[in-house]
């Protein structure tokens, strides 16, 4: 399930098989849905449950790229350090030269550091 908060609503008006949705923002909607709206297949969805090994929720806010949904990325104070958004920390957090296993064995760990950074960084994020 995705959750679409009521700033999505000039985005979700843009798609047809998204647009009803508009008045009954904020509410969750199921990730095919989107996805189907939006043009794309279900792959990344049906990965996601497969890692996961159960159903998982998300909510637009929490995207690290937001070039469709509407969300003004806060920076953020992460391990002392101030970054210009969540992404950018974690990013910086790889090292050079890369090491994928190194990486592997701490990228979760990182992403819940950027996580907790960006909910203290925008408090209006725990009401989602």
């Amino acid at each position: 399930m995705i959750f679409l908060s009521a700033a999505q609503r000039q985005v979700v008006q843009r798609y047809e098989h998204l647009a009803a949705l508009a008045d009954r923002l904020p509410c969750w909607v199921p990730a095919r849905t989107v996805a189907d709206a939006l043009g794309f297949d279900h792959s990344g969805i049906e990965l996601a449950l497969r890692l996961a090994g159960r159903p998982y929720v998300w909510a637009t806010e929490f995207e690290n790229v937001h070039s469709l949904w509407r969300y003004g990325e806060p920076n953020i104070l992460a391990d002392g350090k101030r970054y210009a958004c969540s992404e950018d920390y974690y990013q910086a957090q790889k090292t050079v030269p890369y090491d994928d296993g190194a990486w592997c064995a701490r990228r979760e760990g990182v992403m819940e550091v950027a996580v907790q950074a960006k909910l203290a960084a925008d408090p209006a994020l725990r009401t989602l």
